[in-house]
């Protein structure tokens, strides 16, 4: 069953996914031709990633040159973690690198907002909300590999939000509280 079709405009390309009773599912190759990249190397990424191929799914699609088309899609709470396996430091071109930038950005808040009616994205509950503390040896792996993939201010900030034990030579103590992962200190 294909489900709710809905089309979004963002930065001047038509984006469409579906809303099904399961999930929601975007289709990717309308955002990887957007952003200026090859889709056959993005489809290829997708298909690798143990994670993200879990949510690969072909809709129908009844629009396009000559009618009904099949469509590659990804679902929607998986999509962030699509757009951020593009290493931006790896594309040549000043333009397509800012736009993919513009889309690890902005392109999931819109498509989220437009497939669920205008609700806000549930933020992440600090540890003290947390019902089940992250084992430290997971939290240690995830800013790893936050610092390795975002740079390390998000690992930092990440670090903090985990409640990992700041120790001598890490700089200053951050200030009393859990930062919020999403804002500005």
């Amino acid at each position: 069953m294909m489900g709710q079709i809905i089309t979004v405009t963002f930065r001047g390309a038509e984006l469409y996914g579906f809303r099904r009773d399961d999930a929601v599912f975007v289709a990717l190759k309308p955002i990887v031709q957007a952003m200026g990249l090859d889709w056959s190397a993005q489809f290829r990424r997708l298909k690798r990633d143990p994670i993200l191929s879990e949510g690969i799914a072909v809709m129908a699609t009844p629009f396009g040159p000559g009618g009904t088309q099949e469509a590659t899609c990804l679902r929607l709470d998986l999509l962030h973690g699509w757009f951020f396996t593009i290493d931006t430091s790896r594309i040549p071109d000043d333009a397509t690198r800012e736009s993919v930038q513009a889309y690890q950005r902005e392109a999931y808040d819109v498509l989220h907002s437009a497939f669920t009616g205008g609700a806000r994205p549930v933020p992440l509950a600090s540890p003290a909300e947390a019902r089940e503390p992250v084992p430290q040896a997971l939290a240690v792996a995830m800013v790893t590999e936050a610092r390795r993939t975002f740079g390390t201010r998000a690992s930092g900030r990440l670090w903090r939000h985990l409640g990992l034990p700041w120790v001598d030579g890490m700089g200053e103590p951050p200030a009393q509280g859990v930062l919020p992962l999403g804002g500005a200190r």
